[in-house]
């Protein structure tokens, strides 16, 4: 095949889509070897080099796509070379041919053997003979992603134009306005900056992107990739930052705008002096900024002392201010001259927590911490010393020793952060944290009396010896124990000591083990419940450090097993055993249950002592649980193999034990040796005990087994012949019956069992029982809720909205009649119906809705269901709900002037439901506003303090509506 016709060409000239057509067979065939780039521009010269303007444009924008089309690496540096001069020589071209030239120059600067001293005379001719901010936003975006190509890719030939290459890029950037355009510049310039010499063009550089300070544009709404101001604002940041040249400017310039009274500006300013900052922090030297450090020092101050009213603003000068106290830190000399500044100015305000300035002197002292801990730290401290050390120490509460504890705790915790602690001024921090231990150990004092006194003073003190304990002196320390000591034995003191002893015991083992764990243990068993408790609250954290595992754990299993513990004091142990192994990994419970046989002690203490209480027994099962869950399924199944055949149910403690090993026993583990005789013993124990706790227990259980149990044959004949014995029970009107068959169906909806329709069916007929009904209806409530306490691992994929469709056949041609029963059953159902299926039959379902809001019974756990299901459609303004408003904000409204027969919870949904309607637009509330206002005057005299606040709120909504500037 050879090069395409003059008479191809030309027809492929007339169109755009023909013109791409003809561009792609071309590229294909340059690519092919079929001829080569000169042959086609020989034949294509006519177009090229025609007088008339319109030809050579079309002939140029052939050439140039078939140049994007080629593979880069495809032309010779010969070839290149020819068409550099091609397109240099277009510059000079009518601007009409300029769009064409651009998208060829893109195409060539990314061929592979462009010869880079091409590059040079491409760059020269096109800013000489072209006005970049002259061209339409496309063709610029064009040049800018070229511009941005060759920084990255010819850094050498561009640095050998020196001037002559930074004079052209900022004459093609200077004037940008396009954001697209303007993300392209600011995301390619700092690093071009950072890496190319400015030399005498720096300050204009700069200017180029100070006049675009602080940007200020809104994305359009409709554009899907539509860029943002704060994205574009931090691009631009980064650009006026990339130089340490820009210095000076830079600060002026963030100075200038801080003082505007737009909140945008004062942020971006702020933004612009903490980047800077952040960025010299890790390229510059901090001696750039030291000529400018009053400047900026002073317009921060402006914001932070006493500061902004504005909290962003505020917040966002405390983080510029401690970048730059920070920054300054890696030159010490830098570093003491801005904290003797900024310190000078606040510590005088530190000394009096009544002064204006005394919480903007905090804020600022605090970041003078963080940035230079050990100098500031120092500082700050020697001040509250000096003014406590001028202070009588008191039983009274002290409000300015409180407020200068808590500031001290913050000041050592940043100096730990900073590790610089340790280098804190002995003279300084010593009498200080004597000061403090002397008001933890006021509380030793005979006159004090905690119901009278504050122990507020006494926490603030602990604030501050739970940071400052690395730097505790062994005299301190001492002290520090013997006050442990006595507060957790104070027989009426409770204060949280656990951090402090935590903290000393990782610290000093040996001295914490024989002045405080020794001395309480030694005195265990003469303290009373309170002190134990308290004793157990505060020793049990220390159990993951070594030195003091073993003992931690022998207290607590003393008194868990010994047969002379009383019952009480037994059962504050059985409750630390379980916050010990709450806390603790499974790898730690494995190793316990390993090396003591916890399992087995426990489960003989509840059998063998006939006169454990039902709460020590309710922790032994929750133990049991907790060791069960971490063992391996090996273990679990060895364990229920050895202790479920002896266990006898009827009695109270073995049913706890069997709560302990089968309430979350994993489900992979086959029960059906044992599922016969699990199910008849606990039903039998639900029909025939009074006993609530043990009912509750039997009912979880065997929800929880039916849930987990294997779908066979002979395990669905055994469910089948106890639903079968409840029905009997049934018919003689055995309320019991009706609960246990509620969990039984439970568990097996949640499993996904066919059976189940069968027994809620069961449930349905009986909302029409004489007797039964109100029992039935709650059922309902039982099969719907979920009860975070019961393990039903086995759950059925979209379980609820099959149940839902269950329901809905089995009562849906009832409901037509609102009976009671059938109407609070389903409200019970439609509680654990997701939204969207809801939705679905909202239509179906309203009537019933609107019927309960108005049911004469006033039954409030349903009105509370009913209400916030209207509310969840309300908050999304649906239209099913917008077109029967007429019926709901009555309902609303006649339920807020209930006081009597309903709790406050109704009245609350209610208010919140007509609060979420103002939601809805203006010309559908107005005919509601005056009636609406008018009733809710009856609720702001609630005697309820949350109601009241309720109807504020919604009577406030509602006034708004139709006011200038409340419709959106």
């Amino acid at each position: 095949m050879t090069t395409p016709t003059r008479a191809t060409l030309e027809k492929a000239l007339k169109s755009d889509a023909k013109l791409q057509a003809a561009a792609t067979q071309i590229a294909n065939e340059l690519n092919g070897g079929t001829y080569n780039i000169s042959d086609l521009a020989e034949q294509l010269g006519f177009a090229l080099t025609s007088p008339d303007t319109e030809e050579r444009v079309a002939g140029t924008n052939l050439l140039s796509a078939v140049l994007s089309a080629l593979p880069i690496d495809l032309l010779n540096a010969k070839q290149l070379e020819f068409l550099t001069t091609f397109y240099t020589d277009r510059l000079r071209d009518h601007h009409n041919v300029m769009p064409a030239i651009i998208d060829g120059l893109n195409a060539l600067v990314r061929m592979k053997e462009l010869p880079p001293a091409n590059v040079t005379l491409l760059l020269q001719a096109f800013f000489q003979y072209t006005t970049c901010q002259s061209q339409t936003r496309g063709d610029r975006t064009k040049v800018f992603n070229m511009l941005k190509y060759l920084t990255l890719h010819f850094q050498p030939e561009l640095m050998k134009m020196s001037g002559d290459f930074l004079y052209g890029l900022i004459n093609s950037i200077d004037g940008e306005r396009d954001p697209r355009n303007l993300d392209i510049i600011f995301s390619f310039m700092p690093e071009f900056i950072a890496q190319y010499p400015l030399l005498h063009l720096a300050e204009e550089m700069f200017e180029i992107f100070a006049c675009y300070f602080p940007i200020d544009f809104n994305p359009s709404k409709q554009d899907p990739e539509a860029i943002t101001r704060d994205a574009l604002a931090e691009k631009l940041t980064n650009c006026l930052v990339a130089s340490e040249q820009f210095a000076e400017w830079t600060v002026a310039l963030a100075v200038e705008k801080l003082d505007s009274e737009l909140l945008v500006a004062k942020l971006d300013s702020i933004e612009l002096l903490f980047s800077y900052q952040h960025q010299a922090a890790l390229k510059f030297s901090p001696s750039a900024l030291e000529p400018h450090f009053d400047q900026i020092w002073q317009a921060l101050k402006a914001e932070t002392f006493p500061g902004s009213e504005n909290a962003d603003v505020l917040r966002c000068a405390l983080k510029a201010l401690a970048e730059l106290l920070k920054s300054a830190a890696k030159v010490p000399s830098i570093s003491h001259n801005y904290q003797t500044i900024v310190l000078g100015v606040v510590l005088t305000h530190l000394t009096d927590v009544h002064q204006r300035l005394f919480h903007p002197a905090t804020a600022i002292a605090l970041m003078c911490v963080s940035g230079d801990a050990a100098f500031a730290g120092d500082k700050i401290l020697n001040t509250f010393q000096l003014k406590l050390q001028s202070s009588t120490l008191s039983l009274e509460q002290d409000e300015q020793r409180i407020r200068f504890y808590h500031i001290i705790s913050q000041v050592y915790k940043l100096a730990a952060l900073r590790d610089a602690l340790l280098r804190l001024d002995k003279s300084i921090v010593v009498p200080l944290q004597d000061d403090v231990i002397a008001a933890l150990r006021l509380c030793e004092r005979e006159d004090f009396d905690c119901k009278t006194q504050d122990l507020e003073l006494q926490r603030a003190a602990l604030s501050v010896l739970c940071e400052c304990a690395p730097v505790l002196n062994e005299v301190q320390r001492a002290l520090v124990y013997k006050a442990l000591v006595q507060l957790i034995s104070h027989p009426t003191i409770d204060l949280n000591l656990k951090v402090l002893t935590v903290n000393l015991g990782a610290l000093q083992p040996v001295e914490m083990q024989v002045n405080v764990i020794d001395i309480c243990m030694r005195n265990f068993d003469i303290f009373s419940e309170c002190i134990k408790r308290k004793i157990y609250a505060n020793l049990l954290p220390l159990l993951p450090q070594m030195a003091f595992t073993q003992r931690i754990l022998d207290l607590v299993m003393k008194q868990v097993f010994s047969t002379t513990v009383p019952e009480p004091v037994r059962l504050l142990a059985l409750e630390a055993l379980n916050s010990l192994l709450e806390q603790e990994d499974q790898r730690f419970i494995v190793d316990l249950q390993q090396q003591s046989n916890l399992l087995h002690k426990l489960i003989e203490l509840a059998q063998q002592t006939p006169t454990l209480p039902e709460a020590a027994l309710e922790q032994i099962a929750a133990a049991l649980s907790r060791i069960m869950q971490q063992l391996p399924l090996s273990e679990q199944s060895a364990i229920v193999s050895e202790y479920l055949p002896g266990l006898q149910l009827q009695l109270e403690a073995h049913l706890y034990v069997a709560k302990g090993l089968l309430g979350y026993l994993h489900k992979d583990i086959s029960m059906d040796d044992h599922f016969e005789r699990l199910l008849n013993d606990l039903t039998q124990l639900s029909l025939s005990s009074d006993n609530e706790q043990l009912r509750t227990i039997a009912h979880h259980l065997l929800c929880s087994l039916v849930n987990k149990m294997d779908n066979t044959k002979t395990n669905r004949e055994h469910v089948k012949h106890i639903t079968d014995r409840l029905k009997a029970a049934l018919k003689a009107g055995d309320g019991h019956a009706v609960d246990l068959l509620a969990w039984i169906a439970k568990g097996l909806v949640v499993a996904g069992f066919e059976e189940a329709a069968d027994i809620v069916g069961d449930l349905s007929d009986l909302l029409e029982h004489p007797t039964l009904s109100s029992a039935a209806a709650l059922a309902f409530d039982i099969l719907a809720t979920e009860f975070p306490e019961l393990d039903l691992p086995v759950v059925k994929y979209l379980y609820k909205q099959k149940f839902f469709h269950t329901i809905m056949n089995k009562l849906g041609a009832k409901l037509g009649s609102y009976c009671e029963h059938h109407m609070k059953a389903f409200i019970y159902v439609i509680k654990a119906t997701p939204h969207s299926v809801i939705k679905l039959n909202i239509k179906q379902l309203a009537p019933l809705l609107f019927k309960t809001l108005d049911d004469a019974h006033k039954d409030s756990h349903s009105l509370c269901i009913v209400l916030q299901i209207c509310e969840s459609f309300v908050q999304q303004q649906d239209e099913y709900f917008k077109a029967h408003l007429n019926h709901l904000i009555p309902s609303c409204l006649a339920l807020t002037k209930q006081t009597t027969d309903l709790n406050m919870q109704v009245r609350i949904a209610a208010l919140q439901l007509l609060f979420d309607i103002t939601v809805y637009p203006t010309y559908v509330l107005l005919p509601h506003k005056q009636d609406v206002t008018l009733a809710l005057a009856t609720a702001l005299d609630d005697p309820k303090r949350l109601v009241r606040s309720m109807a504020v709120s919604a009577r406030n909504a509602w006034y708004l509506v139709g006011a200038p500037g409340g419709e959106d």
